[in-house]
């Protein structure tokens, strides 16, 4: 699985299909559900076009009428992409939500067009996504007349899900187009026991209500920001990372994908990081930072690391934002063992874990910071989530729109049934690139070390 923009996925020409929820006004209802405190900081200080999704080739034909019905299905199964906000005379937003009476799916043709076209054309639909809007998702098709199958893709505004929400994505969706080829209708595949994310949300925002600036997560976020004179988020980590002359932040930061560990070898290093006691996240990580630290003239490291707080199982299945951050430091000083260097970087990451469950946004407005997170750095292994098997049959890859930063650098570390692939978005220059592909060369090259001295320790 790889984590990347729409113009690097091999989409087919053809004819090309958007598609889009819509509902009648009197459906629509006043909810008094809070809204979740990271959905509230989108809506004040996200921007519009921002837009996370999933592609993929369905190996079953083409049928307009099977694609609005599974559409229809996969909005009735998720209470958080039925709901949406309106600004109050105030200046607050409230929530606005439909139990779907009337939902229907609406189809626009756009005619035949090449790979190219097609993925431009898309782009700029999703583009037109908005915060504060609704429909906050889209579906494009491709299909060619006579072709055995089609290119499907969906993008949505990132407040209304997370990047489980895009992986679960591709099993759900395809049994619903089988379900419904067979005869299924859209009301009949609700799923009751998929929670909503909207109660997730209410549950969000109270708790964050309840936190004050003594809470221990609050105190723990401030001492890791403690910077000098103030309290800011760490900068990327110059110059294992260079980014080289940056522009004024009008230009698209550049993104890249790259496999840097084959499964056999990540079975190895897992097994490496049992005998130490800790994960293959700490070993991920180990390659990742070792690979820094061989660039740049520190051993500390400082990042924020996305985390998942779906801890009800009944929550695993919905589509929503369930991501929590923890505030990650590893000060790897002397530690030439593999072990230790192992066990600081479990060490460091525990530490942060506790206070995942407090929404950042909340810690931010306690602490007054306006600051953001300036290199973050998440892992996810994929392998165990439903459909993940059959994620090379359907070509399947997750997508981002483009970003927009000078002072940025994010560093997805994704485990699937292929190894280990680093997904990037980093400043668009020269520097930049070279320095994105020498961390690949030093991770495949520390990821050899490892193992070697692994395998002495073995047999010592």
């Amino acid at each position: 699985m790889e984590y990347s923009e729409l113009d690097q996925y091999p989409l087919s020409g053809g004819r090309l299909t958007t598609w889009e929820p819509v509902v009648p006004d009197h459906a629509w209802r006043a909810d008094d559900r809070g809204l979740s405190w990271d959905h509230e900081h989108h809506l004040d200080g996200g921007e519009d076009g921002s837009w996370i999704g999933s592609v993929m080739h369905v190996p079953a034909p083409y049928d307009p009428a099977h694609v609005a019905a599974a559409a229809t299905a996969w909005m009735l199964r998720h209470e958080g992409l039925r709901t949406t906000v309106v600004r109050t005379e105030d200046g607050t937003w409230r929530r606005s939500s439909t139990d779907g009476t009337g939902l229907a799916i609406r189809s626009i043709e756009a005619g035949t067009v090449s790979p190219q076209d097609a993925a431009d054309r898309i782009s700029r639909s999703f583009a037109s996504l908005t915060r504060a809007a609704w429909p906050h998702v889209r579906l494009a098709t491709v299909h060619r007349e006579g072709a055995p199958g089609f290119d499907l893709v969906f993008g949505a505004d990132h407040s209304v899900m997370d990047a489980y929400s895009q992986l679960v994505w591709f099993e759900e969706f395809t049994t619903l187009y089988d379900r419904v080829r067979a005869g299924a209708t859209p009301s009949s595949l609700v799923d009751p026991a998929i929670a909503s994310h909207v109660d997730h949300a209410a549950a969000d925002r109270a708790l964050g209500a309840a936190v004050t600036a003594e809470h221990p997560a609050v105190r723990g976020w401030r001492s890791f920001l403690a910077h000098g004179s103030g309290l800011r988020f760490p900068d990327h980590p110059d110059p294992a990372l260079r980014i080289g002359p940056v522009t004024d932040g009008r230009q698209p930061q550049h993104s890249s994908s790259t496999w840097v560990a084959a499964p056999d070898e990540l079975d190895r290093l897992g097994a490496l990081c049992r005998s130490a006691g800790t994960s293959a996240q700490s070993g991920a990580l180990a390659v990742l930072l070792l690979a820094l630290r061989a660039a740049r003239p520190t051993d500390r490291f400082r990042f924020v690391m996305p985390m998942h707080t779906r801890h009800d199982p009944a929550h695993l299945p919905a589509v929503g934002w369930y991501v929590g951050c923890a505030p990650v430091q590893v000060d790897l000083a002397g530690a030439h063992d593999t072990a230790e260097v192992l066990a600081r970087i479990h060490a460091g990451v525990d530490a942060g874990k506790p206070l995942v469950g407090v929404p950042l946004p909340r810690i931010a407005q306690l602490l007054e910071i306006h600051d953001h997170p300036h290199f973050v750095v998440s892992y996810v292994d994929t392998r165990h989530i439903p459909g993940a098997a059959h994620w090379d049959r359907l070509r399947a890859r997750t997508l981002r729109s483009p970003a927009y930063a000078d002072d940025e650098v994010y560093l997805w570390l994704v485990r699937s049934h292929h190894g280990l692939s680093v997904s990037a978005r980093y400043p668009r220059t020269e520097e930049a690139d070279a320095a994105l592909r020498t961390l690949h060369t030093d991770m495949r090259r520390v990821l050899r070390e490892l193992l070697a001295d692994g395998a002495q320790e073995a047999s010592a």
